[in-house]
């Protein structure tokens, strides 16, 4: 082979190896460009409590969704209620509950996986969608039978009043509620953290109770005592957190259950 057929030889192949150098690099930045993308879930307030946001995600048999609860006042964690297998987690409180955590879940079957907050589980819920090999996502989890679906909160609960902040010993608000509430319940209940009452563990235990029959529909005013310990805690640290749990019954439909975060002072 004479010099001039070496050369257009070795042309060739610079170029084969350049065009294989730009496809590689191509499939590096678009895989890049996933992960960059991939949304994480994580704890979000709203005007009718907590949710996980988003609430519903999506991912590839293999895929890794991301976790984490980047507050430090509010815990929350994992329970994992549906599904093909259990994810594998790493960094998240599953069955458990905290803050300022973060982490994974990796899922290795297609499906539809559901969780939901270990501490609010009648608000936050969501769902994962595994795809399957077809690329298709799962269709989401039947019923069981005689389920009923779960009621919109909004015929039932109308409103909310609870200062974030609040003096003295009593948790004061009110709730709307309509009709559809008459006949049935309503439950409020108070809890702190035992290391906030001179205890050990980051654990809520209750601290306050209120129970009473919802007889008419509209503004329903309530105030809840505090209990003697987290009384003594309130007074020996000047400041109380709590977790006020609301809770409506309906006489026909399923409980709906509101989580919010205030701070008494002395």
């Amino acid at each position: 082979m004479g010099p001039s057929r070496r050369g257009e030889a070795g042309r060739r192949l610079g170029r084969r190896l350049l065009l294989l150098a730009l496809v590689s690099l191509g499939a590096f930045q678009l895989a890049a460009v996933s992960l960059a993308d991939e949304p994480t879930v994580e704890p979000a307030e709203t005007p009718s409590g907590f949710a996980w946001k988003p609430e519903s995600v999506a991912s590839a048999p293999g895929g890794t969704i991301a976790f984490r609860n980047p507050g430090n006042v509010v815990p929350h964690g994992v329970h994992w209620t549906g599904g093909p297998e259990k994810p594998s987690c790493s960094g998240i409180p599953v069955d458990d509950f905290g803050t300022s955590w973060s982490g994974g879940c990796s899922f290795s079957q297609a499906g539809t996986y559901t969780f939901v907050c270990t501490v609010h589980p009648e608000e936050m819920k969501g769902t994962v969608m595994v795809a399957a090999a077809a690329g298709e996502p799962a269709p989401p989890p039947a019923a069981a039978p005689g389920e009923a679906p779960a009621p919109s909160e909004g015929p039932v609960v109308e409103g909310l009043r609870l200062a974030r902040s609040q003096h003295g010993s009593i948790v004061r608000g009110s709730i709307a509620v309509s009709s559809a509430a008459v006949g049935g319940n309503l439950i409020i209940e108070l809890e702190a953290r035992r290391d906030a009452l001179h205890g050990q563990g980051k654990a809520l235990i209750r601290v306050g109770k209120l129970a009473r029959s919802l007889s008419k529909a509209g503004e329903q005013p309530f105030a809840v005592p505090l209990a003697a310990p987290a009384r003594r805690a309130l007074k020996s640290h000047g400041h109380l957190s709590l977790s006020v749990k609301i809770k409506v019954k309906p006489p026909s439909s399923a409980r709906i259950i509101m989580t919010r975060r205030i701070g008494l002072h002395e």
